[in-house]
C-alpha cells in the first residue's frame, strides 16, 4: 500500500476535528456527553488559532490507493528560554499521532513522525517534545527519541483544590 502524507488544512476542520476527537476517545474517558461537546469546542478555537498562524501543523496519511485517510498526526510550536541542547529555543510538542487499528503495523505512523520531524527542520525547531503510549514507544526510539528522566507534568490547575 503507498501512504501519502500531505497537511491538513482549516478547510477540512470537520474532518481534523473527528479525527482528533477519536484519538482523544482511544486515549482518555469521557465521563459525561457534556465533556465531550466543550472539548470539541476548545479543539476548534485551537485550530483556528494554531493552523491559521502557523503554530501548529496538522497532517494526514491517505491510503495511496482510494484517498482514504488512515492516520493522522501533528506538532505544536513553541518557544522556550534557549539552553545547551536547543540554543534557538523553539521546540515542538509532537501530538496526536494515530493510525487506524486495521493499518497499524504498516509504516504509517513513522512516515507521519518522518513528515512532521521534515516540518519541525523547515521552522528551524531544535528539540522535540512527545508523549507516548506504550505501544508506540518502540516506534519513537528507533526513530531517535530517547526517555527524559526527572520530567513530571501537574494537571488540574483548574480545579478547586
Amino acid at each position: 500500500m503507498k501512504i501519502e502524507v500531505r497537511n491538513a488544512t482549516l478547510e477540512e476542520l470537520d474532518t481534523l476535528l473527528a479525527w482528533r476527537m477519536q484519538v482523544l476517545s482511544e486515549v482518555f474517558s469521557f465521563p459525561e456527553a457534556a465533556n465531550c461537546i466543550a472539548l470539541r469546542t476548545k479543539n476548534e478555537a485551537y485550530y483556528k488559532e494554531h493552523l491559521a498562524k502557523g503554530s501548529h501543523t496538522a497532517c494526514f496519511a491517505l491510503n495511496g490507493d482510494n484517498g482514504q485517510i488512515v492516520g493522522c498526526g501533528g506538532i505544536c510550536y513553541q518557544a522556550e528560554m534557549p539552553s545547551p541542547d536547543n540554543p534557538s529555543g523553539q521546540n515542538g510538542y509532537l501530538m496526536n499521532i494515530y493510525t487506524l487499528p486495521e493499518f497499524r503495523g504498516k509504516g504509517i505512523g513513522r512516515k507521519i513522525v518522518a513528515f512532521l520531524i521534515a516540518d519541525a527542520r523547515r521552522k528551524g525547531t531544535e528539540k522535540i517534545y512527545l508523549e507516548s503510549s506504550p505501544p508506540a514507544k518502540n516506534l519513537y526510539h528507533k526513530i531517535g527519541f530517547t526517555d527524559m528522566t526527572d520530567y513530571m507534568k501537574l494537571i488540574g490547575l483548574n480545579e478547586a483544590t
